[in-house]
């Protein structure tokens, strides 16, 4: 990819600029209608950034949010811990088809030990998310516990909560998304490698690709430019649901590999086209072939999904990414994307996608302030896809 702050004529990639207005200008509705008070996205066609903007401010009464600006990554974390699991696989210190309790003996309970590696990437577990919910409650209900040595307090509550929960299917029968799973993959990546997830992703990801302003553990030098949410929406304080606001320092220290990236827009779109490119970044390789292949093809073929409240007839998920199937889903995909394109999402209003048949990858970002369920209403992704897509003139 060209320097990130060179910007094209999207004539240049086939891209018409009078359509890619309407992005911006769809972004400007957002952010005057109230609907989210901060507002930063980025589009490249191969490997050419055609579009950038951003709105609102960093923080309420800081100074203007930029592209450089720090986002928690939340769910949009999964991929990247996907890909440095992987680089482990590649390296043959984990296999994909071998059992969790290998490296976790914790969960040798509940009848899990044919739950494998390849459960927890796909969601396929067979873990009711509703019981995962359950134990963390329980969990933080029991009071707090002293976390083992080079474990963060907040991820050691995570894992706490999730080794005693019985599975309610049978693994591999169907997906339901849920964040322990990835969870439980950071854990594994710790132990394989006797260093934090937030070490190990800067080994085998952050800085071959050259991602300075991306980190699991966010350092202080970061931390100027991390976003805060205006008290009393999702994930802010005063939210009468959010337990704890994405800004508190508990999240920005914690090493979670559900939840736990931050990152820029320009950065994660650095991640998104290394993977457009096949694994390659500048001329060099930093994941396999075969890496790309597990993550970017269905990984469950024929299986249905339980997703934020949505049933699926189909999945279609890979390793990290949703593989685009045909089932709609309201509000995280939009409708004129290619058949196969590849995404993820995150709360609070984090969105990006990869359509590797037009040669896009993109990052959009809101910061929501209507959410119920789980279910982000007043977010705009879809709608930005489809204006993306449809600048597409060849």
């Amino acid at each position: 990819m060209n320097s990130p702050l060179e910007l094209h004529d999207p004539a240049e990639v086939g891209m018409s600029a009078d359509h890619l207005n309407f992005a911006g200008e769809l972004m400007d509705r957002q952010f005057a209608e109230g609907r989210s008070p901060m507002l930063a996205a980025v589009v490249a066609r191969h490997g050419k950034i055609v579009f950038t903007k951003v709105l609102g401010d960093q923080r309420p009464g800081g100074p203007p949010l930029a592209l450089d600006s720090v986002f928690p990554m939340a769910s949009n974390t999964k991929p990247m811990t996907a890909a440095t699991l992987l680089a482990l696989v590649e390296r043959g210190q984990v296999g994909l088809n071998e059992p969790v309790v290998h490296h976790l003996p914790e969960l040798a309970v509940n009848d899990n030990e044919y739950v494998l590696v390849h459960h927890l990437l796909t969601h396929t577990t067979g873990w009711d998310p509703a019981a995962l919910t359950a134990g963390l409650e329980a969990a933080v209900a029991a009071g707090r516990s002293e976390p083992p040595p080079g474990l963060d307090e907040l991820e050691h509550l995570l894992l706490r909560s999730i080794w005693a929960v019985p599975r309610s299917r049978h693994h591999g029968t169907m997906m339901a998304y849920a964040n322990p799973h990835y969870t439980l993959i950071g854990e594994i990546i710790r132990r394989v490698t006797g260093d934090t997830l937030d070490a190990a992703m800067r080994r085998y990801l952050l800085d071959p690709l050259g991602m300075d302003d991306t980190a699991v553990i966010l350092p202080d030098d970061l931390l100027g430019r991390l976003i805060e949410r205006p008290d009393g929406i999702p994930y802010a304080p005063g939210h009468p649901e959010t337990v704890l606001p994405m800004y508190d320092q508990r999240w920005r220290e914690c090493d979670d590999g559900g939840m736990g990236v931050h990152s820029t827009v320009l950065d994660y779109l650095v991640f998104l086209e290394m993977i457009r490119n096949g694994g390659v970044h500048e001329g060099t390789r930093v994941l396999s072939p075969a890496t790309i292949r597990v993550m970017t093809t269905d990984q469950i073929p024929g299986l249905p999904a339980e997703i934020e409240g949505f049933v699926l007839k189909a999945a279609s998920w890979g390793y990290g990414f949703s593989v685009g199937g045909a089932d709609p889903v309201m509000r995280f995909r939009g409708g004129t994307t290619s058949r196969g394109a590849l995404r993820h999402s995150g709360l609070g209003g984090i969105g990006s996608w990869v359509d590797r048949d037009l040669g896009i990858s993109a990052v959009y970002h809101e910061v929501l302030t209507v959410e119920d369920d789980d279910h982000p209403r007043s977010w705009a992704y879809d709608r930005f896809e489809d204006v993306v897509t449809g600048a597409v003139t060849d």
